[in-house]
């Protein structure tokens, strides 16, 4: 078979497959139910660091998580769950959509918390600012 009939049969085959699974969602976006899941999640992945306290967003999609090693942050990438243990060097920054926490680490250099409403980002900031 000559390489340019090869070439867009692999490459729409591909793209096709990948599109039909985003078009079926046969794997829904991860939703952090309640404060239990978030630490049972958190003792999963983390089980050195005993979580304190939960605070979950509004959108169900992170949540902070206080343990005696500093603060930490759970939150849904697709289907899977993502830990970080901040430690001490991360900085605050509001957006328009939320809060943005920027952790210097080229793992999860930032990470956009949703929060809709002025008030919720303002007192996550302030969350935020006092768990430094």
């Amino acid at each position: 078979m000559p390489f340019s009939v090869l070439l867009p049969l692999v490459v729409f085959g591909i793209l096709g497959a990948v599109l039909l699974i985003k078009w079926l969602r046969l794997t829904p976006d991860l939703v952090l139910e309640t404060p239990e899941q978030v630490l049972d999640l958190w003792q999963h992945f983390n089980p050195e660091i005993p979580a304190r306290t939960v605070h979950l967003n509004a959108a169900r999609s992170h949540a902070l998580v206080e343990t005696a090693g500093g603060l930490g942050v759970v939150w849904s990438f697709g289907a899977d769950p993502m830990t970080r243990l901040l430690g001490t060097r991360w900085e605050v920054k509001e957006t328009t959509q939320g809060v943005r926490l920027i952790t210097h680490d080229f793992t999860a250099p930032a990470i956009d918390i949703p929060l809709p409403h002025d008030v919720q980002r303002k007192q996550w900031r302030i969350l935020l600012e006092s768990l430094r």
